[in-house]
């Protein structure tokens, strides 16, 4: 008996010491943290498609200090910010430039001054080759509710495909003001993924979700060596089967897109020919294989039951940073390339990106996500000449008629036409880049 007692004490003893030891090591990686975190804010004036009007702030971290890069979400830092300012802990705001943005993946990266990153700073340890193993122990840091450099802690509760991308699901608190910090692997000390959502705390509880580092670090790897990440152009669109998430049936193929793909209705996408042993589950697989090729690639596709190899070009989309837009009375216009453009979009016609509230556009009735079918019955296809139409409505102080086109029901048809008259004001091209004046 006292044998059995004595060897119940040492392993209670064992186990108080381990656990002393791992929650000792815990801390060690929160305080880690403070190091590479960042807090950002930014302000967005005009908002182009997927990004909102307003002051924003989350969080950030250092992901290569040589460049002063800083890795958040893209809705913390938006695609066209009037200003975004990144502040290390215990130090000002100051000034950064968004270099990069990535709406699929809610990614953004920022560039500050060398100058401004002080010497306590240390570039976060990614997590780039291995998916995290559910049951992990995880860390969320950030500044939730203002309250600055706190961490909550969980695990990972699964490996989620979700809204066309993946996620490290994840039972540590997310809320608001986490957005763009780490999730932290608090075995390894490693980031394993970036805050980015959380559904209603009305309906759930501890569900949050995290951008995967392992589809983030691609895009890392490719702007460090100067070439474009952004996702590609796929001119097929995929059936979706909720039986089967595991095949890329292609439900229609463009022919009126930047590239042309010589596939087939009914083709099931397989593989990339160099990595025929990986096969793709979802649409994200491919994108994410595709990143950061622009010329011929080769596809594993399965047709009538053979595989064979199909070559394919590849081109990245638009980068988002590039982007110009015309405003006007709180309306932003631009082109939106759709890959069923030749279906929804055949005229090529401008995108209404977004109508501020209280503007004289809202007070117009003017919609965002509709075209622009007319203005004073001429169609109007680019930027610049909208900027340079609106421009001189303006100076003469003249009203404009309008024309946009929903979709929505009307009268034996899926799209609705609204007729509206405008008052010029406040024209102008917009966006990271965009010149002074019309041209």
């Amino acid at each position: 008996m006292r044998t059995i007692l004595i060897s119940a004490i040492l392993l209670l003893s064992l186990c108080t010491t381990s656990f002393s030891a791992n929650t000792d090591t815990q801390k060690t990686h929160f305080q880690n943290a403070n190091n590479y975190t960042v807090k950002i804010r930014s302000r967005v004036e005009y908002p182009f498609l997927k990004d909102e009007r307003g002051s924003f702030s989350g969080a950030g971290f250092l992901i290569n200090r040589s460049l002063g890069w800083i890795a958040t979400n893209a809705h913390v830092s938006a695609s066209n910010p009037t200003i975004v300012e990144v502040a290390f802990k215990g130090h000002k705001f100051n000034e950064a430039k968004l270099i990069y943005v990535d709406h699929l993946l809610d990614l953004a990266v920022l560039r500050v001054p060398n100058s401004m990153i002080p010497e306590f700073a240390k570039q976060a340890s990614l997590e780039c080759h291995a998916k995290p193993i559910v049951g992990s122990p995880v860390g969320a840091y950030g500044h939730p509710f203002s309250l600055d450099y706190s961490g909550t802690r969980g695990i990972v509760s699964g490996n989620r495909y979700r809204w066309g991308r993946y996620w490290v699901q994840t039972d540590a608190a997310i809320n608001s003001g986490n957005s763009g910090g780490p999730l932290i692997n608090l075995d390894t000390g490693k980031v394993i993924g970036i805050n980015s959502a959380t559904y209603s705390k009305r309906l759930s509880e501890g569900l949050g979700f995290a951008v995967q580092m392992t589809r983030a670090c691609r895009v890392f790897r490719l702007l460090e060596r100067s070439v474009d990440p952004s996702p590609p152009y796929l001119p097929v669109s995929f059936a979706v089967n909720e039986d089967k998430i595991d095949q890329l049936i292609v439900a229609a193929v463009y022919a009126k897109q930047p590239v042309q793909w010589s596939l087939k209705r009914g083709d099931r996408i397989v593989s990339l020919a160099e990595k025929e042993d990986v096969e793709f589950t979802h649409q994200a697989d491919l994108i994410h294989n595709l990143r950061g090729n622009d010329g011929q690639v080769e596809l594993i596709v399965e047709r009538s039951g053979e595989r064979i190899s199909v070559s394919v070009p590849i081109k990245p989309r638009r980068t988002l940073t590039d982007r110009i837009g015309v405003h006007a009375s709180g309306i932003i216009f631009d082109t939106e390339s759709l890959k069923d453009d030749e279906i929804m979009n055949p005229d090529n016609l401008l995108f209404i990106q977004s109508v501020a509230t209280a503007s004289i556009g809202a007070l117009a009735g003017i919609k965002e996500w509709g075209y622009l079918a007319s203005i004073d019955g001429k169609t109007i296809t680019t930027v610049k000449e909208l900027c340079s139409y609106l421009s001189s409505a303006e100076a003469q102080n003249e009203r404009v008629s309008l024309l946009t086109r929903h979709v929505n029901w009307d009268y034996r048809a899926q799209t609705r036409y609204s007729s509206h008259e405008l008052t010029v004001k406040n024209v102008k091209l917009v966006g990271p880049h965009a010149p002074d004046g019309c041209h």
